[in-house]
């Protein structure tokens, strides 16, 4: 027995604890070959090796080095540069001849894409309103070497994750790389529209490399954005995080592959039977995956898209979501929404981050004057936590509505987005951004008179007819309302059939009439003059 034991141990059967293998010296997968490292703040580089092992980084005549770890985790730190345009290799050594380069990386701005669909859909369904055609699925007149762009792997977990998976199973083959932006390639086809042209905006702007990350997942609500901690700080989430930390934690594979036998058991009983009768036959059922996984768990994507990132140095934001809340019914949206920003600092470890919400728009295939929706009730929501959250942008999409949930143009989105950075990112004087908001109100007679600031106290102006107001009297019955300037910032509205007017509410509606803006087209949100609280369970969507 001895001797056969001994010959095991000769060939490697077995290891004893000190006889482990090395660790591979590696990169967060979050770097990679044609990335853009941010100017002008320090730059965080980072990676594994084996425990105490002595890491050397070179970039752009910069020599850094640290010691991993007892867990084998290694970071350093790069000294600010200026943007560069031109490629260079980036040289991680470990001890021994233990060496990893990557190559063609530029000195730029880098900024993060987050949300939902509107932020996702691809330049080649999106591009600014260009509905894809057979055989132009790559697009063309993108050759761009200063514009490098990564897509996230679309993930979820229960836990925080340290990287993204090396292994992508989201449909998406050139996830978690970076690429230049280039025509006919597919990863520049398959990027996010709306993140193209506010590439194309902030190289306008800035004359440097951009680099873009894109972790938005379509169908998200906001509390998978959210991390743990800020969620368990709502008292309105504990419902939702109940429900969905019952379902992970009974859920096994052993269970679902049982319960998947019998489901199958029965399917192939009614496929039979459906078939001797000429039916069409029901559904195969499948799997059922761990509901931790799932792209709406409670901080499931933030641990898996947003906390791998929080190491890299970055400009800012760019942040478009809310849609999936219209039809949720248990995601407090009125205090995950904010806390997204909150918890997306923290995790940067930068309490101004500058980050830009984008106000969801109606959707219809008819204006109407007045329809009390959950939608106004959640675009209003969004600009409340913009007016209480400094450092934030703001974009109104209202005035570009589609028949389904996803504004077709992104170019003017994005425009409107680029003017916020452009002014309070990047100081550039004289340009306005944002949207008049009501400050006052006052009767006068039968007539309301409406009191707005307006960004960079620019002139309002009416579109057309109607306005796009509704007014009530004591009955709470809206009709439309007159409405006329009667100064650069106040708004006369009246309907003669309202003797004593208490209420006033613009772009109301599933897709309201939407004629108020400024001189220079910043458009006005909807807006209500009443404080009056409306249960969001009463409302029909």
């Amino acid at each position: 027995m001895q001797s056969i034991l001994k010959f095991l141990m000769a060939v490697g059967w077995f290891a004893l604890p000190h006889q482990s293998l090395a660790a591979d010296l590696t990169l967060s997968t979050t770097l990679g070959d044609h990335m853009v490292l941010q100017r002008d703040k320090p730059v965080n580089i980072w990676g594994r090796a084996n425990p105490g092992e002595l890491i050397t980084v070179n970039f752009a005549g910069q020599e850094k080095t640290t010691t991993a770890k007892a867990d084998g985790s290694w970071l350093l730190t790069l000294n600010p540069m200026r943007a560069c345009p031109d490629g260079r290799d980036l040289v991680v050594s470990g001890q021994g001849k233990r060496c990893l380069k990557l190559v063609d990386v530029l000195v730029g701005e880098v900024w993060i894409l987050g949300g939902q669909s509107n932020m996702e859909m691809p330049l080649w369904l999106r591009g600014d309103g260009m509905v894809n055609a057979e055989g132009t699925r790559l697009v063309m007149g993108t050759d761009h070497r200063w514009l490098r762009i990564m897509t996230a792997p679309q993930a979820s977990a229960r836990e925080l994750r340290d990287d993204f998976p090396s292994m992508q199973k989201d449909g998406k083959p050139n996830a978690g790389k970076w690429f230049v932006s280039q025509s006919r390639h597919q990863a520049i086809s398959d990027f996010s529209a709306l993140g193209y042209y506010l590439a194309l905006g902030l190289h306008e702007a800035t004359q440097v490399p951009i680099g873009l990350v894109d972790t938005s997942w379509g169908g998200t609500v906001a509390s998978a954005w959210v991390d743990r901690s800020g969620l368990e700080a709502i008292p309105q989430a504990a419902e939702l995080l109940q429900s969905k930390d019952t379902a992970a934690t009974s859920w096994s594979e052993e269970k679902a592959r049982k319960q998947l036998e019998l489901e199958l058991a029965d399917w192939e009983k009614r496929a039979a039977a459906a078939k001797a009768q000429n039916k069409g036959i029901p559904g195969k059922p499948t799997l059922r995956t761990n509901p931790a996984e799932d792209r709406n768990f409670p901080a499931g994507p933030f641990n898996a898209m947003i906390w791998p990132l929080r190491h890299m140095s970055v400009r800012g934001v760019f942040f478009y979501q809310g849609e999936n809340n219209y039809f949720d019914q248990i995601d407090p949206f009125e205090k995950t929404y904010p806390a997204i920003v909150t918890s997306w600092r923290k995790a940067f470890g930068s309490p101004q981050l500058p980050i830009c919400l984008f106000q969801i728009c109606g959707w219809e295939r008819t204006e109407r004057l007045y329809w009390q929706t959950k939608l106004p009730i959640l675009q209003e929501q969004q600009l409340k936590a913009h007016l209480a959250m400094p450092g934030t942008g703001f974009v109104v999409t209202t005035d570009l509505p589609h028949t389904d949930i996803h504004p077709i143009r992104k170019k003017p989105i994005a425009e409107r987005a680029v003017r916020w950075a452009k002014a309070e990112v990047y100081g550039i004087k004289g340009i306005t951004w944002g949207t008049p908001v009501l400050i006052s109100q006052k009767k006068e007679n039968n007539k309301m008179l409406l009191t707005f600031k307006s960004p960079g106290d620019e002139k309002l102006r009416i579109k057309g007819t109607p306005s796009g107001i509704a007014i009530a009297g004591v009955d709470g019955r809206y009709v439309e309302a007159k409405a006329e300037l009667i100064s650069s910032n106040v708004l006369k509205v009246w309907n003669d059939s309202v003797a004593e007017p208490v209420s006033a509410r613009y772009a109301w509606s599933q897709r309201g009439i939407c004629n108020l803006e400024t001189e220079s087209g910043l458009p006005v949100s909807p807006f209500r003059s009443d404080s009056e609280e409306i249960q969001l369970k009463n409302i029909r969507n």
